[in-house]
């Protein structure tokens, strides 16, 4: 269990809070920069919770530290249902492990899970002239080659520098991680070929593959998406999928009575056609799971990724 860093304690809320609330504007905070798909999602879930609430939802970027900054910052919020997270796998299940001492919170005990938003599938890719057509063409190659090939992701410590070391594992082979501070060159590096593969999320790679401008291998969830096989889907890899994901949380000790309505709204939200379509439309997946859901899922994925980053000796730079 990862230590508690001993947040200051704020009183509960007021039965006549719970019933009263929401009475001013409610704070969504991203803990990332503006135009990623964190804030796009958190965007599109304002707007709704806006109309649905009667009180204006706004989004407020934090960013810094991998999203531990923002995310923190909810931790020691008032739990008065007024600051709430978009939060994402990274800050909860991998960070701390990868950058302890950066995370001065508690995944499990400084939150109060409402509901989940959106999933998003990650795409093993290739630059377009790598002498392999597949999956198993891929795994054929890379075994072949003593030193291995290079695969770029977004950062280490992500999830989806994660999902690159879990592939190289389950499939004993060498893969050399090349972490890119700015995400947006990696599919220009990779187009050129000074890459070799790279693991890239489903709304970044798709309009890629529609043009033939990569090679696609895998992705991580169970189904076909894009043209693209599960990783799954071949023997070596079972039990090997891996979604990045967005949910609300609230501060713990939240009322709750505002956490069951803020999880009745996001319902309502996801069972609207027109807004899984929206979230369709940007490469997202609808995903409903109740708060014992999503802490079943925490506690899962920390056991997971705490194993795959002491395996790999996985440490930020």
């Amino acid at each position: 269990m990862i230590a508690r860093r001993g947040l200051l304690l704020t009183p509960l809320a007021t039965p006549a809070l719970a019933q009263s609330w929401p009475t001013r504007t409610i704070t969504l905070v991203v803990p990332f920069a503006a135009g990623g798909n964190v804030d796009t999602v958190a965007r599109l879930a304002a707007a709704e919770l806006t109309r649905r609430l009667g009180q204006t939802v706004v989004v407020e970027n934090a960013p810094g530290a991998g999203g531990t900054i923002g995310t923190e910052r909810v931790a020691r919020a008032a739990p008065d249902g007024y600051t709430l997270l978009v939060g994402v796998e990274s800050p909860f299940t991998i960070s701390p492990f990868v950058t302890p001492n950066a995370v001065r919170y508690d995944p499990l005990r400084d939150f109060a899970p409402v509901g989940m938003l959106a999933s998003l599938p990650l795409t093993l890719v290739g630059r377009p002239d790598l002498p392999a057509n597949d999956l198993a063409g891929l795994l054929t190659l890379a075994r072949s080659r003593p030193d291995g090939l290079t695969f770029a992701t977004s950062g280490t410590g992500t999830s989806l520098h994660l999902w690159g070391e879990i592939i190289a594992r389950g499939a004993g082979l060498k893969l050399e991680h090349v972490p890119y501070r700015v995400a947006a060159q990696i599919p220009s590096d990779l187009i050129a070929g000074r890459l070799d593969l790279a693991v890239l999320t489903i709304t970044t790679t798709a309009p890629l593959l529609r043009e033939g401008r990569i090679k696609g291998f895998a992705n991580s969830s169970l189904g076909v998406i894009e043209g693209l096989p599960p990783l799954a889907s071949l023997p070596a890899f079972q039990g090997m999928e891996m979604l990045a994901w967005q949910g609300l949380f609230a501060p713990a000790r939240t009322d709750a009575a505002i956490i069951r309505r803020l999880g009745a709204e996001l319902d309502a939200m996801q069972a609207e056609p027109e807004f899984r379509q929206r979230l369709v439309n940007i490469g997202m997946t609808p995903w409903r799971k109740t708060p014992e859901q999503m802490t079943a899922l925490l506690r899962s994925e920390l056991a997971r990724y705490q194993e795959v980053v002491r395996a790999g000796n996985i440490r930020a730079e």
